[in-house]
Formats: structure tokens, C-alpha cells, sequence
């Protein structure tokens, strides 16, 4: 290579490769059956990966390097027909006469089907609830119609093909045979032009709003022209490397590169550059300079991560080592603060981790425990936390949850629709929260009450009532591009949101006041210009440059030479910050006193140390799990704080409060140890392993449990107590300041609730948020320190979202879409599994005391609507029916039969009956409807007599 370094190839005299040399010194070796047949692959940190093969050269086995055996079976046309993980969950296969696959059947038994047209293209694809999503096509074999398992429908045109299209899209036309339009279910469409080449030319949205694109002569993107006219243009080298990016502003950021293609230099819009040093032996990267910090990496053989140096002026070099597993799993990291460790099932699942607390801010080193459990699908199903409460997900398919529990409690059960949105949240406080939406996916209304009363709340009540029962109703408004224009929300009023043409925010009124916004061409926020009459692009505005806010609204800024935060003065108050060599904020000096932060290797923070309070922190991956702090001096000021998530989504769900300091246990002095056992480890002498530090923890109290209610967004809105009151709620400005309220029982009690936007945690010390790698300011909408992830994160690295009421960045990496109907449409795709029918135990029923049949219900006698005809099963579950039915609903679950008995008020009773078929001489029969709604819905038709009746 034009650098000197050399990459070699050996080969047998089949010409099969049998030993790689990389550049960087690696070997990979490779052994191969008289067939050709890879047999074993041996990576070049000596882990191996071992192959088998049947009579036909097939793959029958895999074992991977940590001696997991993945297992394949063929019919004798050649198809795969099963498959058998490490842990001996088997997906099995069918097919139909000319080898497409048409059901797929899963380790826990649910089936999917696929369907094709004559042309072998997919047509429909039906989960085993029975619900399909269908696609249709033209006679070129495109797309041109798709209808999700709810009936809406999307449409796809594409300009004919024409002598006439074809002179018009030299001119502004779409290209003849791309893709021109997408007709939404909603009515919406999008507008698309192409070139020949099919790369895109133009976007229009639903607003008539056009984003144009141009490319060079190579192909390569080479300008980008939003809405307002703006302009962002990339420049490329003569061998295709992208030299340089001018933003809006007319800022240019810069690339270097060596001979062989290695970046050696990027010099951001603030001028400031970050150099690469690579390993002059290896080519592998040694070295990168930002200001002056110094950041030494080393690599493993398979080039990772194995250890990082740095140190910031003044301070003490900063160690983090890293290592994994011979599947190239993280296994341990280390840091001054911390010691993390991981340990997988022969899955690859995640079944235990160790998060060793050590340093100045843990002088008496302690360990948390966490253990997770998993199905048949390899779904975490469940969680023991280090103090030994346990977190059940109750999961159908392909994730969908349809419960809650907390220490064996059900907290909260779920109802969801055919594209498993969330529809119904029956909660253990007697509230039911109820979501609607429209047919994009976008959510319209939500209310929450504890009967069908509370369902009609008054137009509105000012937010001055914690501590009253909740019931609460918001409804929200959106453009035909899916902007938020506005909300009415019984507690806090109506809200107005407004626009400029490329999705930024400019006004926001509320209860909280009127706010207008201001951004200059690239996206940093500014004062807003002096009122003017209204005009449809913004007023000039002075162009931030560096992307560095160095005032806005009577506060300035100073920054570090890496563009960290380390100064603001408002109002003659100077708070300062410092950081540590990876761009972490560890002290903060303001008027409420000194707090220092402590952080673990993957940069969460951990401790938080103030004039009064020391506060630790757990994780669960990239959620914070739990808090515990102590006032030390201050007797019973000892506190401990669960918080449970939607699953797989940083929206709080439920908050758990214990007033005691979280009790860990000690560290293990691995040397002690093993200098009483002959020099030798035994791990059955290690109390973290043999269970002699298993905690029992007492399960939570009613009164220790609050649950969130959040809006759209997923930001908390309120907290409800065991009696359905709310405990604490919030009223916010557009980019999350937030006006607190908390009801005098909830004061006592200790409760708070600091999470803000998904991700964030709000610190009285400094009025910053916490969000995972970064630090956000409410008061300006952006962040304290560039993006560590840099332009992956976007144009501009300081920038939070353009637009805070559609959009969230949970890891202060990179704003995504708050709506999750990406996630619920992509769900919508996936296979939900069929509940499992019991053989024995019990059904139940609730009849509220306002139902028409609660008479009969009373005497024993379930009685639905008709004897004969009306709704179908399948109609009856999905809703809507039950005054046209001969069926009615059941449930395993007694909290779903308590609920309905006592939505009425008092007077419910509660049904039960033996689960099993009728018997000969009984009128009634029984019907499993599709489980939809996660709620263990069995049907019975007919009148049924001799049921049990109790008190619900």
C-alpha cells in the first residue's frame, strides 16, 4: 500500500484462502473438508468458530468461539426446515410447491403465514392473532398499494413512461417509471422527483414544502436546498473523500486524509481542529489531539476498543480498559469510578451483570448485582435488581407487552389494537388511561379516569390540583405534514404551537406565557427580532458562525477550546463547570454550593456528590434503573428510588420509593480470596455467586408506587398515588423548563420525579439536564458540549432538535421521532404469539353495576346482549359490540375482571367459573378470540348459569 504496509493471502491447492495477513500484524487461519467446506475459522485473537456440514454441503452446525451450538435441519428438497439455538428453542419452516416459505413457526409456538402473488412477490403476511398486512403491485411488478392489519392504506404512483413525461423531466418532471407520489392513510401526500439514475432530486411534503437536492457529475451529493432557500453544499477530492461541508452560515468544516484514505485532520465550523495519529507498524489509529487533550488508544486483534489514556490540562491521566469475549461480547470495563461486568447465557443473552462501585466517591467499595431472565424467543421477560426487587414483563410475540409486575404485583396491564398500539393502561391504582389515534399512527386523544364520570372532565382546570383525583383528558392537533399545532388538556389549557417552513419551532403559547423562537440559517437559536407584522421566512438574524451561543436573552456563554461549557453569568450570578479528558462534567460550581459527578466507563454517571446530599446511581443498559441518597448528618434522610420504563423506550411507567439507602454488597477481594484457597479462584467461595448476598426485598407498599402519565412526547405530565390522585405534575415552556406542583401527601412522602424529556433528569444544582452522554439546557434548547459522536449526530453538534414538540435524543446522541408509530408499524410486521390455553384454573368476569345485565349476574348468570346472530368473534373482541353480541368476555386475569366489576362505582360483582368445555346437558360454548389486546380474552357464548359471584 502506498504507506509500506503489506497485506498477504495464502492459499492451498484448491485455491481456498488458509491464512490472512491484515496490515496491522492479525491472522486469521482457515481449515477447509476435501469438498472445500470451511470447516474452522480461527480469528486472529486465537478464538474459533467450528462448521458441520451434511452429505449436500449443507450447514447442519455452527459453534460459535464461546461453545454455542446452532443447529439446522433440511427436507430432501434442500430447504431449511428447522432451526435450534444454543439454548434448544427451535424455529421451524414450511413451504409451498416451488420453495417460497409460507409459515413460519416460532419457539413458542406462533405461527405466521406468507401468501404471493402469481408473479412470486409477497402479498400478504398474516401474524398468528390474524391479522394481515397486504401488498399489492403493477403490471412492472412495483408497489403501488400497502394496507397494515388496521385497513389503512398507503398508495405509491410513478410517472408513466411517455415521450412527454420524458421531455418534461429534463425540465422539473420526475424522472418516466420512478417513484412521483406517496398517498398516506391520512389523506396526505408526498411529492418525489427523480433523475434517470433514480437519485433523488426533490422532496415535497404534504405543506407543499420542497427540499432539493443537486449532485456532481460523479453522483455525489453535492447540495442540499431546504425550504427557506438555504443552502448546505459538500466538496469531495478528486478520488470521491469528502474534503468539506459549508453550513447555512457560510462556516466550512474540513477533512484531511493521508495517501491511503485515513482521516489525519477534521477542523470544525468553529475553526478548531482534531488531529489522527495512526500506528506507523500497523496503520491502526494511536493517537487523537483535540486542544490540546491527548486521547492514546489500543486495539485488540480484531480491532477493539481494549484501552483509552487522555488527561485535560491540569489533571491526572484517565485510564478505561475494555474487554470482551471470544463472541466479541463487552465483558468487563474499567474505570476509576467503576468496574462493570457482563455474563451471557450460550445465547448471547444478557443473564447477569456486576456494576462494581469503587473510587473517591466509593471509599467502601460495593457491588450491584442485576439479573435478567428471558423466553423462548430470547426476549427479556424479567429483571432482579441489586436489592432484589423483580421487574415480569408480560410479552406476546415478537415484544408486545400486556403487563406489568413488580415483585409479583401486577402494576399494569395493557390493551392494544391490530397494529399493537396502545389503546388501554389499566393501572394497580384503579386509574385507566385510554389512547386514541388517527391514521398515520399519530396520537390524537388520551384520558385518564377511574370511571366512565371522570371520562367527561371539566374544559379546563387549572393545574393548582395536586393532590386531587385525576381525570384528565388532552387532545391533540396536527398539519397535514404531522406537525403538532396545538393541544387542549383539562389541566393545563390549550396550547398553540407554530412553525417556520423547515420544521423549526418559532411560538409556543400556553399557560406558561407566549414564547417565540428565533434560528439563525444553521440552526442556533437566537433572541427572537423585535414584533413584526408577519412575514414568511424570519427576519435577518446575526449568523452564530462557530455554532457557540454566546448569549441569548440577557445570559452569556464561554466556552473551553473543545466547546465545553465552562462559563454563564445571568443576572451578575457566574456559575463555571469544568471537565474531565472525555468531555464529562465533573464539577459545578453555583449559588446553591459545589457538586462533583462521577461517571463509569461507558460515561453514565454514577455519583453525584453536593453540599447536602450524595446521591448514586444504577443503570440498565442506557436507562437509569435507580437512585439512592443520603443527607449525611440528617437522620432518616436515607431515600431509594426505582424507576420501571415502557419496555424497550425511555418512557417512564412506574415510579418506586423507599425511604433507606440502597444496600449493596462488598466488593470481593478476589486476592483475599484466593490467598485462603491455595493460590487457586473458586467461585463457589465468592459471595457474589454463592448467593450468600441474595437479597429478599420486602415487595413495595401501595403507598410507596406512583405511576406516570405522559403525553405524546413521553414526558411525564403527572404522577398519580395508590388512590389515583396525582401526586406531582408539571406544566413545561417549549424546550423543558418546567413549573413543578406536588400535592402536601406526596411532599411527605418524599416524592419527586426529576425525568424531563425521554432521557433526561433534571439536577437542582445547576437547572441542566443529565441525558446520558451530554448535559442539555432547558433555558436555550441545546446542548453544553459538542455531540461525541460528531456529525453522525448531525450538521450541527451543539443542536438538541429542531422541533421539541415531535422530537426527542434520549442518549444526547441524535434527535429521532417521539411519535413511536415507526416502532409500532415495524411491530405491526412482526409475528405476535397466541396466548397458550390452560387446562385447568379459572375464568372471570367483571359486570359493573350500571351494566344491563348486572340482575342476572348477581343470581350467578352471565347474559349477553343477544341469544343468536349479531357480532363475530373476532368482531366482539375488537371492540364496540357488546350490545350486538351473543358472546361474553372473560379473562384469566382477575385484576382485568375486578377493574370492569368496579368501573361503575360500588354495586360490581365479580364472575367465576372453572375453565374446561361444556358439558353435554349445558347451552353455552366457548370461543378463544384473537388475543389482540394482551388482556387472556376467552369468549363464552350463550347464557351461562351456576357461576360464582363475589365481592370484587
Amino acid at each position: 500500500y502506498p504507506d509500506g504496509l503489506e497485506e498477504w493471502l495464502f492459499r492451498d491447492d484448491a485455491k481456498n484462502v488458509v491464512r490472512h495477513i491484515h496490515t496491522d500484524g492479525g491472522s486469521e487461519h482457515f481449515r477447509y473438508d476435501d469438498h472445500g467446506n470451511l470447516l474452522t475459522h480461527t480469528r486472529a485473537d486465537g478464538s474459533q468458530v467450528h462448521f458441520e456440514y451434511d452429505a449436500q454441503h449443507r450447514i447442519t452446525g455452527i459453534r460459535d468461539a464461546e461453545g454455542g451450538t446452532w443447529k439446522r435441519d433440511y427436507d430432501a428438497q434442500g430447504h431449511l426446515v428447522e432451526e435450534t439455538d444454543p439454548r434448544g428453542n427451535k424455529t421451524h419452516y414450511a413451504y409451498d410447491k416451488t420453495g417460497r416459505p409460507v409459515e413460519v413457526t416460532d419457539a413458542k409456538g406462533g405461527v405466521k403465514q406468507l401468501a404471493y402473488n402469481r408473479d412470486g412477490q409477497l402479498a400478504s403476511y398474516t401474524d398468528c392473532s390474524g391479522h394481515s398486512s397486504q401488498w399489492e403491485y403493477d403490471e412492472r411488478k412495483r408497489l403501488v398499494k400497502s394496507i397494515d392489519a388496521a385497513g389503512h392504506v398507503t398508495r405509491y404512483r410513478y410517472t408513466p413512461v411517455s415521450a412527454e413525461t420524458l421531455a418534461h423531466s429534463v425540465d422539473t418532471g420526475n424522472h418516466p417509471g420512478q417513484l412521483e407520489t406517496v398517498l398516506h392513510p391520512d389523506g396526505s401526500e408526498e411529492q418525489l422527483r427523480h433523475d434517470a439514475e433514480g437519485r433523488l432530486l426533490a422532496h415535497t411534503d404534504a405543506l407543499q414544502r420542497t427540499t432539493a437536492y443537486r449532485y456532481t457529475a460523479a453522483g455525489l451529493i453535492a447540495q442540499r436546498i431546504d425550504a427557506l432557500g438555504q443552502s448546505l453544499q459538500y466538496r469531495w477530492d478528486a478520488l470521491g473523500r469528502l474534503s468539506a461541508l459549508e453550513n447555512e452560515n457560510g462556516s466550512v468544516y474540513r477533512f484531511r486524509y493521508d495517501p491511503v484514505g485515513r482521516l489525519l485532520q477534521e477542523q470544525g465550523f468553529d475553526g478548531k481542529a482534531t488531529d489522527y495519529r495512526y500506528d506507523e507498524s500497523t496503520g491502526v489509529l494511536a493517537e487523537t489531539i483535540d486542544a490540546g487533550v491527548i486521547t492514546r488508544l489500543d486495539f485488540d486483534p480484531m480491532g477493539r476498543l481494549v484501552q483509552r489514556r487522555a488527561a485535560a490540562p491540569g489533571q491526572p491521566e484517565q485510564i478505561e480498559t475494555f474487554a470482551y469475549n471470544a463472541n466479541g461480547q463487552l465483558a468487563d470495563a474499567r474505570n476509576e469510578h467503576a468496574r462493570l461486568q457482563w455474563f451471557y447465557d450460550p445465547a448471547g443473552n444478557l443473564v447477569r451483570e456486576h456494576q462494581h462501585y469503587q473510587g473517591p466517591f466509593h471509599l467502601e467499595k460495593r457491588t450491584a448485582v442485576w439479573h435478567h431472565r428471558y423466553d423462548e424467543l430470547n426476549q427479556r421477560i424479567g429483571t432482579t435488581r441489586p436489592d432484589g426487587h423483580r421487574t415480569e414483563w408480560l410479552i406476546y410475540g415478537a415484544g408486545h407487552v400486556h403487563g406489568l409486575l413488580l415483585d409479583g404485583q401486577e402494576l399494569v396491564s395493557f390493551e392494544r389494537d391490530a397494529l399493537y398500539q396502545e389503546t388501554g393502561r389499566i393501572q394497580a391504582n384503579g386509574l385507566l388511561q385510554t389512547m386514541q389515534y388517527d391514521a398515520a399512527g399519530r396520537l390524537i386523544e388520551q384520558q385518564l379516569g377511574r370511571n366512565n364520570i371522570d371520562f367527561h372532565p371539566d374544559p379546563y382546570c387549572p393545574d393548582v390540583q395536586a393532590g386531587m383525583p385525576a381525570a384528565i383528558q388532552r387532545r391533540y392537533r396536527y398539519d397535514r405534514s404531522g406537525q403538532l399545532t396545538g393541544l387542549e388538556d383539562t389541566r393545563r389549557g390549550r396550547i398553540d404551537y407554530r412553525y417556520d417552513p423547515i420544521g423549526r419551532l418559532l411560538a409556543a403559547n400556553s399557560a406558561m406565557g407566549h414564547e417565540t423562537f428565533a434560528f439563525d440559517p444553521a440552526g442556533n437559536i437566537q433572541a427572537p427580532s423585535p414584533v413584526q407584522e408577519r412575514i414568511t421566512r424570519p427576519a435577518p438574524l446575526p449568523k452564530v458562525l462557530d455554532n457557540l451561543l454566546k448569549e441569548y436573552a440577557g445570559t452569556t456563554y464561554r466556552y473551553d477550546e473543545r466547546g465545553n461549557l465552562v462559563e454563564w453569568v445571568r443576572n451578575g450570578q457566574r456559575d463555571s463547570f469544568e471537565w474531565d479528558a472525555f468531555n464529562r462534567m465533573t464539577r459545578a460550581t453555583t449559588r446553591h454550593g459545589v457538586t462533583t459527578f462521577a461517571y463509569d466507563p461507558l460515561g453514565r454517571r454514577i455519583a453525584k456528590h453536593g453540599r447536602a446530599t450524595r446521591t448514586m446511581y444504577g443503570w440498565d443498559g442506557d436507562t437509569l434503573a435507580l437512585e439512592s441518597s443520603v443527607h449525611p448528618g440528617y437522620a432518616g434522610s436515607e431515600r431509594t428510588v426505582h424507576y420501571v420504563y415502557e419496555r424497550d423506550s425511555f418512557v417512564p411507567l412506574v415510579q418506586a420509593t423507599r425511604s433507606q439507602a440502597l444496600r449493596l454488597a462488598p466488593t470481593t477481594d478476589v486476592n483475599a480470596l484466593m490467598a485462603g484457597n491455595d493460590g487457586k479462584y473458586d467461585i463457589a467461595l465468592d459471595p457474589l455467586w454463592n448467593g450468600d448476598f441474595e437479597p429478599e426485598a420486602e415487595p413495595f407498599g401501595k403507598e410507596e408506587i406512583a405511576f406516570y402519565q405522559c403525553d405524546h412526547l413521553g414526558t411525564p405530565q403527572e404522577l398519580t398515588d395508590y388512590e389515583g390522585k396525582v401526586a406531582w405534575s408539571a406544566q413545561y415552556k417549549a424546550w423543558g423548563q418546567a413549573k413543578e406542583a406536588i400535592s402536601d401527601a406526596a411532599c411527605k412522602a418524599g416524592t419527586r420525579n426529576p425525568i424531563r424529556f425521554q432521557g433526561q433528569y433534571f439536577d437542582d444544582e445547576t437547572g441542566l439536564h443529565y441525558n446520558r452522554y451530554r448535559y442539555y439546557h432547558p433555558y436555550i434548547g441545546r446542548f453544553v458540549s459538542k455531540d461525541p459522536i460528531g456529525l453522525l449526530g448531525g450538521i450541527n453538534v451543539h443542536a438538541y432538535v429542531p422541533n421539541p414538540t415531535e422530537l426527542v435524543d434520549p442518549l444526547g446522541l441524535s434527535g429521532n421521532s417521539s411519535q413511536r408509530r415507526t416502532q409500532r408499524r415495524a411491530q405491526a410486521e412482526q409475528a405476535p404469539q397466541c396466548c397458550p390455553c390452560p387446562e385447568s384454573g379459572h375464568l372471570y368476569r367483571g359486570v359493573a353495576a350500571k351494566h344491563p345485565a348486572i340482575a342476572d349476574a348477581r343470581r350467578g348468570i352471565a347474559t349477553p346482549a343477544l341469544e343468536t346472530g349479531g357480532a363475530t368473534a373476532k368482531a366482539h373482541n375488537e371492540g364496540g359490540h357488546s350490545g350486538q353480541s351473543q358472546y361474553t368476555s372473560w379473562s384469566r386475569r382477575k385484576s382485568i375482571a375486578k377493574w370492569h366489576a368496579n368501573r361503575d362505582g360500588p354495586g360490581g360483582v365479580l364472575l367465576s367459573a372453572p375453565f374446561g368445555a361444556p358439558k353435554e346437558e349445558e347451552c353455552w360454548s366457548w370461543e378463544f378470540s384473537d388475543d389482540v389486546y394482551g388482556e387472556d380474552e376467552v369468549l363464552l357464548k350463550g347464557r351461562r348459569t351456576g357461576l360464582g359471584v363475589h365481592k370484587p
